[in-house]
């Protein structure tokens, strides 16, 4: 007498068909960030307490929703460069780890694109194109945030055990960072320099 049980037949899926995503409810919308405000919310106030959701943002970032292939032994999601992103990967890096209160980035391109998805967890993205603010809230890994060069961002209010994914444009350059704010804002804001 056998101590195993007859495992059923193993059912072939045909084709795993992908399923347009949903997304969070359409009444979400970013979290604007006051002017003048760069970094951290008010204590006991987080952005998910608000929407946090967009599309498109007034920064030129925007959130990209990701194909998603359902399927009963798990889900699959994909990123194909300069088709489900605007640009040909050249780089990929994460981020993991963070202590508890730390933030990450703090910087801007001038050439590099970004992509950021919530791998594990969740986190904040802080951007800031000179002009405009905007705080996006990512907890999902099929859909992500497309950040365009010319953008300071900052990434903050890491959950445990998240990870930060990031593919980019182009390699490491440290010729191609703004590291100081103001700078920044000289270089995204030529016509506001004083005379």
């Amino acid at each position: 007498m056998s101590l195993t049980q007859p495992q059923p037949p193993v059912q072939r899926l045909e084709a795993a068909v992908p399923v347009a995503p949903s997304g969070p409810p359409e009444d979400d919308a970013p979290l604007v960030v006051r002017p003048g405000e760069r970094r951290r919310q008010p204590a006991g106030r987080r952005s998910s307490d608000r929407r946090s959701y967009v599309p498109s943002g007034r920064t030129g970032c925007r959130i990209v929703d990701l194909p998603r292939v359902n399927d009963p032994r798990g889900n699959l999601t994909f990123v194909e460069a300069e088709d489900t992103i605007p640009f040909a990967i050249e780089r990929v890096y994460y981020l993991y780890d963070v202590p508890g209160g730390e933030s990450r980035g703090g910087h801007a391109h001038r050439e590099l694109e970004q992509f950021v998805i919530a791998a594990a967890g969740s986190f904040e993205v802080l951007v800031d194109n000179g002009e405009h603010t905007e705080r996006f809230f990512l907890n999902r890994s099929y859909y992500g945030l497309y950040i365009p060069r010319m953008v300071w961002r900052e990434i903050d209010e890491f959950s445990s055990g998240s990870v930060c994914l990031v593919m980019a444009s182009h390699h490491y350059d440290e010729a191609d960072y703004y590291r100081d704010y103001d700078e920044f804002l000289a270089a995204a804001r030529p016509g506001d320099r004083a005379a």
